[in-house]
């Protein structure tokens, strides 16, 4: 692995223990695989885009120019508690989410029935 490589897994690896969350939680904030988070924080993977970018998108206050080279203020700070969620929350919610899409989904199709046979 380059220097530059690895010194951007050591900014991801301080990222992630500063969260306080196990590899599983940092996955879910940021919305990468587990797998991916363990390549990085064990330097068997460098860091690509889609870490990168997750944890850009993910995490507010994340200095991007830090992240990506290091130049820039770092923020040990930036872990809103509320947004780490358990997996049993997210998985309610995905259930919720699709239930709720499925539901819109035929009231407008019914809707529309209304409509063209009032017509």
């Amino acid at each position: 692995m380059k220097s530059e490589d690895r010194q951007r897994s050591d900014r991801i690896i301080k990222v992630f223990k500063d969260s306080r969350l196990n590899q599983r939680q940092f996955s879910e904030l940021i919305g990468v695989s587990q797998q991916l988070i363990s390549a990085v924080v064990n330097y068997t993977k460098k860091p690509n885009e889609t870490i990168l970018f997750a944890i850009i998108d993910n995490i507010p206050a994340i200095d991007p120019m830090w992240l990506l080279t290091g130049r820039g203020k770092y923020n040990n700070n930036y872990v809103p508690l509320s947004e780490v969620r358990s997996p049993i929350e997210f998985q309610i919610k995905s259930i919720v989410r699709k239930q709720f899409e499925e539901l819109s989904d035929d009231i407008l199709q019914r809707i529309s029935n209304i409509e063209e046979s009032v017509k």
